[in-house]
């Protein structure tokens, strides 16, 4: 396994600290990252690296938690090469088997434009969430600033965009930064289908892990990611990778349930 040899700890307290923010998963919390921005092109072992330490990315903002009080942002992976189908797994495939899988450079058109406002409205029903000008704007920097290391995976029905995910491709990782699907097709379960299909891609292609994010255990928006096994999580602590079924354990009896620090007094 190619590996740059990058210390851990220093490259950490290397990094500036945001000012603390309203957390957008717990509006009681308050939030905080560590983070750069990169305009240059990085070297795809350079983004294994920095996928490994937990980093995401946002436009040309590479960025990991760094919360006071909080610790409940768990970045959580799959190592591809132990992945195997399950019968549910399957059961989705036929599912949507009448749907077909592209490829592609990543690029905005209109049917993703027109797609991502009527899925970013599905998900802000009864709250606002912008005017579809700062939705878009919001799009274009998030998954295309930046994008020069990624690839997209798209689903249509016949010439019908019905999904796409933006993956970022290290040389041995892939980074899933962000999904897009038509909320209508509910029965179909568009979201968990694409991960199903960039984990069989990056499989396919050599790639020894697939990066799902942040998972958050128990949160309504975020709890899903459990059920994507075999997994790892990065323990901040040490900056290893552990199976999840040895770290989560450990980890609520040190943090509670909901990962929130409690004062000793």
């Amino acid at each position: 396994m190619l590996t740059m040899q990058i210390d851990y700890f220093q490259f950490l307290n290397s990094l500036p600290e945001t000012p603390e923010s309203e957390c957008s998963y717990y509006p009681d919390r308050t939030s905080k990252v560590k983070g750069f921005i990169l305009r240059e092109n990085i070297p795809s072992e350079g983004l294994d690296v920095l996928f490994r330490f937990g980093f995401r990315r946002s436009g040309n903002f590479f960025y990991r938690t760094n919360c006071s009080d909080c610790s409940h942002c768990l970045s959580y992976r799959v190592p591809l090469g132990s992945f195997e189908k399950t019968s549910s797994h399957k059961r989705l495939e036929k599912i949507n088997s009448d749907l077909i899988l592209q490829t592609s450079l990543p690029q905005i058109d209109e049917s993703k434009e027109s797609l991502y406002l009527k899925y970013q409205k599905s998900r802000h029903q009864g709250s606002h969430s912008g005017s579809d000008f700062e939705i878009l704007e919001t799009m274009k920097y998030q998954m295309y600033v930046g994008s020069e290391s990624s690839l997209e995976l798209l689903l249509f029905k016949e010439n019908t965009l019905l999904g796409w995910i933006l993956l970022d491709l290290g040389k041995e990782t892939v980074s899933a930064v962000y999904s897009v699907f038509d909320p209508d097709e509910d029965k179909r379960s568009l979201g968990n289908f694409l991960i199903l299909s960039s984990i069989l891609w990056a499989k396919e292609k050599g790639f020894t892990e697939l990066q799902l994010g942040l998972f958050l255990p128990g949160h309504p928006k975020m709890d899903y990611k459990k059920n994507w096994k075999p997994s790892e999580i990065l323990n901040k602590e040490t900056g290893l990778w552990e199976k999840t079924e040895s770290f989560l354990p450990r980890y609520f009896l040190e943090n509670g349930g909901d990962g929130k620090q409690r004062s000793s007094n």
